[in-house]
């Protein structure tokens, strides 16, 4: 694991706990089991206030800026399914299927301090913008 990855995964742990990492082929996946959703999100029929989302990390990371972010399929909100998420393009190497919710930040600044700058936890944070704007 390159070590900026390994600082990286570290400090997705201090906010998020059990973060899951896998590497493929030189590019690096991660997946938050638990992360929480505002209200009127549901899977299928069912309400619910956490999901697990999975993301990845190219090998050009973190001169490139990640993009989208994976969540169930199935995933909506107040029974309309999510605008800009679809099937992902990418099989993650977690267990389920998976839809991809396009995501990304207007301005990526990463620095070689993992701390100071954009890094995947502010990445990772970012996405409950993306579930409060809803479906």
């Amino acid at each position: 694991m390159r070590p900026r990855i390994a600082e990286e995964l570290e400090l997705l742990r201090e906010q998020f706990g059990e973060v899951e990492h896998a590497e493929t082929a030189g590019e690096d996946w991660f997946k938050l089991p638990r992360y929480p959703l505002p209200p009127g999100w549901r899977l299928g029929d069912e309400a619910v206030n956490q999901v697990p989302v999975a993301f990845l990390v190219t090998a050009a990371y973190p001169g490139a800026a990640p993009y989208g972010f994976l969540a169930p399929e199935g995933l909506n909100f107040e029974g309309k399914g999510p605008l800009n998420a679809k099937s992902s393009p990418k099989a993650p190497p977690f267990e389920g299927n998976w839809w991809h919710f396009s995501w990304s930040v207007e301005d990526w600044r990463a620095t070689d301090a993992v701390r100071k700058g954009s890094n995947l936890l502010a990445w990772a944070r970012g996405f409950r913008q993306r579930f409060k704007d809803g479906a």
